[in-house]
């Protein structure tokens, strides 16, 4: 993408945060939104597509025959506004954990059960398990719990 930058193209690489869960915890990490695709639109009105095509890293343009396929640009600012509002939603959360998920205890004394989070703190979920038959608040590290 730098080297598309360079040569004057303007470039658009929409990216995703996503939680992501690491042996030290919980983190929060970015990938692309479309693996193995960018946008690209030329920076002046008379610049060509064609080193586009020879510029290390890109294989190909997405094209239906010979004609390159453009993407209108409601369509581009509304993939723009859907990755700021994803990101935006994922870097406001201090956990990746809402109060009403299913969770799975993944390790610890009750590894396997499952529940619904009730609290959310920075180094605590406190899980609905139930346990001898009545529903029981039980506070499990975060880095304990996974997604159902």
């Amino acid at each position: 993408m730098r080297k598309l930058e360079e040569q004057g193209y303007e470039v658009f690489l929409p990216m995703l945060t996503q939680w992501e869960k690491t042996r030290a915890g919980w983190t929060k990490r970015q990938q692309v939104m479309f693996p193995r695709y960018g946008f690209v639109r030329c920076g002046r009105p008379e610049q060509s597509i064609g080193p586009i095509r020879s510029t290390p890293g890109v294989s190909g343009l997405v094209s239906f025959g010979s004609t390159p396929a453009i993407l209108n640009g409601a369509t581009l600012e509304a993939i723009r506004l859907l990755a700021e509002r994803q990101a935006n939603a994922v870097t406001a959360k201090t956990s990746p954990f809402q109060a009403g998920e299913s969770v799975e205890i993944a390790a610890g004394p009750l590894k396997g059960m499952s529940g619904i989070v009730s609290a959310v703190a920075a180094e605590r979920v406190t899980v609905m398990l139930r346990l001898l038959g009545r529903e029981k608040p039980v506070a499990v590290p975060v880095g304990d719990v996974t997604l159902v």
